[in-house]
């Protein structure tokens, strides 16, 4: 009894054992469709069934990883065309538009869907250096033949994220230098001995012309203060102005002209004519004008 016993145990073992390597075939059979069109057509367990993976299983911070999702259809149960497929790819970020394949063989029809991904969020980053991210489930629905709604689901594989920067990274230390930090030799188109000496000579030049050219303002300043014109001087530039202007203005140019003159002989002349009838004309204020410059002159 106790033989008979253990030979239905050791029976029982073997059975469960093929049945998990069976289970464990059909799901490997499934992802192995999804990645090849030419596998041979096998008929699923149920309407629908759905597998998720990534690749690679273990990437780094940032790097593109490929999402996939590879739904086994019965077309004999199920209409294909009314597949729906519900995931959500939290805390991965898409990087482009989901690229879809279909192959049948007989009356099995698979769907590949995969998605372009990459971990670029809080989530992916750990203080051990590796990051376990994990998702939702990949919902899928279908309608069947006689109008029901066939559902399936299945978990993505825990995704591993490892980071780019290590502690060794993050020590304090001196980082390598890769080039001498000693400036170089300085160089000048002129030393700068000589060019502090030109610039002395070129103050003092400098200050000298200033001097010389104060100097030069200041004596005609004096020159102009020390020679002012005379009275005669003064009346003869009025008369001469008169020239352009009224009757009136020119007989008193001509009186202040003669009073000017003083005990010249000329003063007599000029005064007549100052106030003589008819007015004076321009013509001969500008005679007399010149008569007297030139007899000064003389």
């Amino acid at each position: 009894m106790g033989a008979l016993t253990r030979i239905a145990a050791a029976t029982s073992a073997r059975i469960a054992g093929i049945c998990g390597l069976a289970v464990a075939g059909a799901v490997a059979g499934l992802l192995a469709l999804g990645h090849s069109a030419s596998a041979p057509a096998i008929a699923p367990t149920g309407p629908v069934e759905v597998a998720a993976s990534f690749d690679p299983g273990v990437a780094q911070f940032g790097d593109r990883i490929l999402a996939r999702v590879v739904v086994a259809l019965d077309t004999r149960r199920v209409r294909p065309q009314t597949l729906r497929l519900t995931d959500d790819l939290a805390p991965l970020t898409q990087l482009g538009a989901a690229r879809t394949s279909r192959s049948t063989r007989g009356s099995l029809e698979l769907v590949t869907v995969v998605l372009p991904v990459s971990c670029l969020t809080a989530p992916c980053v750990a203080r051990s250096g590796v990051a376990q991210v994990g998702l939702p489930h990949v919902h899928a629905s279908v309608l069947t033949r006689d109008g029901r709604i066939a559902r399936a689901s299945a978990g993505w594989p825990t995704l591993s994220v490892r980071g780019r920067v290590t502690a060794s990274d993050l020590a304090a230390r001196t980082p390598p230098l890769e080039a001498d930090t000693t400036p170089p030799a300085s160089t000048y188109r002129i030393a700068p001995g000589t060019l502090g000496t030109l610039l002395d000579l070129l103050a003092v030049l400098c200050a000298v012309g200033a001097i010389a050219f104060a100097g030069w303002e200041a004596r005609l300043l004096i020159e102009r203060r020390r020679r002012r014109p005379t009275a005669l001087e003064r009346a003869l530039r009025l008369t001469r102005e008169a020239e352009r202007r009224p009757a009136p203005d020119r007989r008193r140019a001509l009186a202040l002209l003669g009073r000017a003159l003083a005990r010249d002989q000329r003063s007599d002349g000029v005064r007549r004519l100052a106030w003589s009838e008819p007015v004076p004309e321009p013509d001969e204020l500008e005679e007399l004008v010149s008569d007297i410059e030139a007899g000064t002159a003389g």
